[in-house]
């Protein structure tokens, strides 16, 4: 019987103490592929604990994956097609950067895909910000190592952190909760990429997004749609509700 046990390393952190959504889900995703179709959808259920094994349960329709008797999270075949957000050029995406929200007030800023408290060799300078002219839409460039390139599951974690901004997390952090990816093919090791979200729809607590990866070329290397729902939430003054504020669909 093959080995059921995964791991996640304590480098590959969102929250602290904890992992990064992204990678978790890319994690689990890789014996999901065996006994689901693929696009495997992930839903994360609890926050993965870091450096711990868990257990995963393959089901012909539905596997799990367990921390000891607690369930983290299951892995189905994706319910539908999904598109991909539009590509944005690669002076775009630099400049948007330059508007990264997280540069102050970072809820997660240890994070190692987005986090502002890392070293660039310890983690991905993932720093997406707003594209003027195109509410709700965030982008930024990255080059991948040769370790991104040959590890899926790093490619899930940098299509996972963007989607994240296209809300303020911020004002009201927010934590992935479901995803699905579809890798069309690695990214080319040092070669500058564009990592561009979009949010489709803000209801309540929670947003859905789309992520995508594009070479230099503004080929597709990658998608995602994910789900991210609010784990802290303010007031604003005028008592409305944060999907008020910034609904544009």
């Amino acid at each position: 019987m093959a080995d059921r046990t995964v791991r996640i390393p304590a480098r590959y952190n969102g929250p602290p103490g904890t992992a990064n959504g992204g990678y978790a889900c890319g994690t689990f995703a890789k014996p999901a592929a065996d006994h689901q179709r693929p696009p495997v959808a992930v839903a994360l259920l609890v926050a993965p604990r870091l450096d711990h094994a868990l257990e995963f349960r393959p089901g012909s329709r539905r596997s799990q994956i367990w921390d000891g008797d607690r369930l983290i999270a299951t892995t189905t075949t994706a319910s539908a097609e999904f598109p991909a957000v539009e590509a944005v050029s690669l002076q775009a995406a630099a400049d948007a950067s330059g508007r990264y929200r997280g540069r102050v007030g970072h809820p997660f800023p240890t994070c190692f895909v987005c986090g502002v408290d890392r070293e660039p060799a310890d983690g991905f300078p993932v720093a997406p910000g707003e594209v003027p002219g195109a509410p709700g839409i965030v982008a930024c460039p990255w080059t991948p190592t040769a370790a991104a390139s040959d590890r899926p599951e790093l490619v899930w974690s940098v299509l996972d952190c963007p989607g994240g901004w296209t809300t303020d997390p911020v004002w009201e952090p927010m934590v992935l909760t479901r995803m699905t990816a579809v890798l069309r093919r690695p990214p080319r090791p040092l070669a500058p990429h564009v990592v561009v979200a979009r949010r489709w729809r803000r209801q309540g607590r929670t947003a859905s997004v789309g992520t995508a990866l594009y070479d230099d070329r503004g080929e597709l290397v990658a998608k995602a749609t994910a789900m991210w729902t609010a784990v802290g939430v303010q007031e604003p003054a005028d008592g409305r509700e944060q999907g008020d504020l910034d609904e544009d669909e």
